[in-house]
């Protein structure tokens, strides 16, 4: 049978007018094996809980079959079918991830040669440029990865503000360091002005910036002419778009830093992951639940933000990443064929490690007239880096840890019906979160943690009917910003530009 979105859309609207789901059901819930078996779904080690949610059986019916509508596009990306269409583009990061692909060997390969490449320096350091999508990810991996860590320190550069790049600089000795540029076009400015003044400061001291400077990038001609050698550049596909492209050799960093081993560990346990997203039923899909519930809560709900929270220190590169894969993928207001999109799209995420989240914004999420959705994601084993005299302390603080999670979990959710509450506060629970867990932060479990929000707000962008893979409100940001130089430099005065802006920029002018 055809599935119908609008009647389907008009059930969901009538089911979300209901009184809302109460910390009495919730704990109803979480004493019922049943239900609970149709909210926590595992694949291995990895642990997905939405038993704390706020969705009943007949909404999460409802939700499931919506699901189902959007498996033919699910399938056509896996199969490299053109589905960016506004770019007119297959959507590829997944066929990295295969190991059968030679896609992925090839990319695997050319990344381990450069590695060794610039391993061969005996630099200590290296300074990754990018920004976006070639920043955020593979300064997430490297963070979080850093007991994995076998080659030079990596330090990652994104801000045109000349004091990013210069305070790494000052720092770091120019004989044993070396950059990598990434741009997927080599024409982004922040990656081509920190690379011109990371030339300028080899050069400074002596060192043959020539031999230092890595490049990449999907169009290696326009790599050439800024003075980048062939040979010290690798070249991208342009199907893999900057928030998803930390697989590719956009993750050179990544590789320099952990090797070319745990680089591929990382790329499996992604692997695991779409292998699940492309063969698990939609009831038992984790990142198709996870994007149904994201979609429920962010336009059905109203609630207008998600919060991010790792209880791993290593992951505080985390809440950011998830910002640019949500906000930029699916923050947007026109579907994919041009229409007013007919529902809220991506919610606001915000984020920072816990335990010190629960020191700063937690207030507002426990009693806060706006209710915020909650991810609370943690190892459930510590990795430390102090040695075996340390691990009773280590063990003793991270079983805390994971307590103070569980219990800020529990209290949004059952409010003064949760255990050891104080039933002088009002706190009403009800508050919908949802637990992820794994054993440790390795290069396998992360990488199947970071595929699942892959996945998950892609699903998102084909339930709201936009294309989660273009950016054109980035764009013209760019654009305009081109204007408004072009009035600094006087090369164009007759630049449309507001007066109060021109206050500014007048500033700067020659």
């Amino acid at each position: 049978m055809t599935f119908d979105r609008s009647a389907h859309l008009t059930l969901l609207t009538e089911f979300s007018q209901r009184d809302p789901v109460t910390a009495k059901d919730i704990s109803a819930r979480l004493d019922d094996a049943a239900q609970q078996a149709r909210l926590i779904h595992q694949l291995d080690d990895l642990t997905v809980d939405f038993s704390r949610q706020s969705v009943r059986e007949d909404e999460l019916e409802a939700l499931i079959t919506w699901g189902e509508s959007i498996l033919p596009q699910r399938d056509a990306m896996l199969a490299g079918e053109v589905i960016n269409l506004s770019e007119t583009r297959p959507v590829l990061h997944t066929r990295l991830r295969d190991p059968d692909a030679p896609e992925a060997q090839e990319n695997i390969a050319a990344m381990a040669a450069m590695a060794q490449r610039i391993l061969a320096l005996g630099v200590e350091d290296v300074v990754a440029i990018g920004t976006g999508g070639s920043h955020l990810g593979p300064a997430t991996v490297v963070k979080a990865l850093s007991p994995f860590h076998q080659g030079p320190d990596i330090h990652f550069v994104s801000n045109l503000d000349p004091s990013d790049l210069d305070d790494t600089l000052a720092m770091l000795n120019p004989v044993t360091t070396a950059v990598i540029t990434v741009s997927k076009t080599f024409t982004t400015k922040e990656p081509r002005f920190n690379m011109a003044a990371a030339r300028a400061w080899f050069d400074k001291n002596g060192v043959d910036s020539a031999s230092r400077i890595y490049a990449v990038t999907a169009c290696p001609g326009i790599a050439e002419e800024a003075g980048i050698p062939a040979e010290q550049i690798l070249t991208m596909d342009e199907g893999i778009g900057g928030r998803f492209s930390l697989w590719s050799a956009v993750g050179l960093s990544i590789m320099v830093a952990i090797g070319e081993e745990m680089f591929i560990d990382l790329i499996a346990g992604a692997e695991q992951m779409d292998k699940h997203f492309a063969s698990a039923p939609v009831e038992a899909n984790m990142p198709i639940l996870g994007a149904l519930i994201q979609v429920w809560n962010r336009a059905f709900l109203g609630h207008a933000a998600l919060a991010m929270i790792p209880y791993d220190q290593r992951l505080v590169g985390l809440p950011a990443w998830l910002q640019q894969l949500v906000m930029e993928s699916n923050g947007k207001s026109l579907t994919i064929d041009g229409r007013p999109v007919d529902l809220a799209a991506s919610p606001i995420v915000i984020g920072e490690p816990g335990s010190n989240a629960q020191h700063s914004f937690f207030q507002m999420i426990h009693q806060s007239n706006e209710i915020t959705p909650v991810d609370f994601i943690a190892p459930l084993t510590p990795i430390s880096l102090t040695g075996d005299h340390d691990e009773t302390s280590t063990m003793t603080r991270h079983r805390d840890l994971i307590a103070q999670m569980l219990a800020q979990a529990d209290c949004l959710a059952l409010g003064n019906l949760a255990n050891g509450a104080d039933g002088t506060i009002p706190l009403s629970g009800g508050r919908p979160s949802t637990i992820i867990t794994w054993q440790a932060t390795t290069p396998f479990a992360l990488g199947r943690m970071l595929a699942y929000y892959e996945h998950l707000t892609v699903v998102c962008g084909w339930l709201l009917r936009i294309n989660s893979f273009d950016q054109p409100g980035v764009e013209l940001g760019k654009t305009i910003a081109r204007g408004y130089v072009n009035y600094m430099d006087d090369a164009d005065s007759s630049e449309a530009i507001p007066c109060n802006s021109k206050t500014y920029l007048d500033l700067y002018k020659n």
